[in-house]
């Protein structure tokens, strides 16, 4: 009686070899693909001493600051970003729980299958100097961020 070894490679290759059809499965385009992740956010009531925590802690480099409400930090590959009122503001309109930035190719395509879905929408898109973004919520509540850099770069 001969007794025959078989590794999971060769159950697998024995499987695949098997299959008639050589052909390649067909991977469906999600509808809204992703490019890349841009940024996380957090919002702080205070830029000044939250940029201060990450800078003396972490030793982040800032990065691109518009405003006082807006700070960035250079933490490749996903930069890490901060929210908090501009002047003359008591509150941002984006201020919530962390979100994460997600790049996509057309946001006013996004915004569109989003609604089809029925997806909450936080804050339609948004027109600013350097991209377009808009915030959206999955089904536990947690915050999307929609994001289409002008210049066509992700991540």
């Amino acid at each position: 009686m001969v007794v025959e070894t078989l590794s999971l490679k060769s159950l697998l290759m024995k499987r695949h070899s098997s299959n008639k059809s050589n052909k390649p499965r067909s991977r469906r385009r999600p509808p809204i693909p992703v490019r890349a992740v841009d940024f996380v956010m957090y919002c702080t009531e205070n830029m000044r001493r939250t940029r201060a925590f990450y800078q003396n802690l972490f030793g982040f480099k800032p990065g691109v600051e518009w405003n006082e409400g807006w700070s960035e930090f250079t933490t490749e590959p996903v930069t890490l970003c901060l929210d908090g009122p501009g002047k003359g503001q008591s509150k941002s309109e984006w201020e919530g729980p962390p979100a994460v930035a997600l790049a996509v190719s057309d946001i006013h395509a996004a915004m569109a299958e989003c609604r089809r879905r029925k997806v909450k929408v936080l804050i339609p898109a948004k027109e600013t100097r350097v991209c377009w973004m808009a915030l959206i919520a999955d089904p536990d509540g947690n915050r999307i961020c929609l994001h289409q850099r002008k210049d066509g770069t992700a991540g």
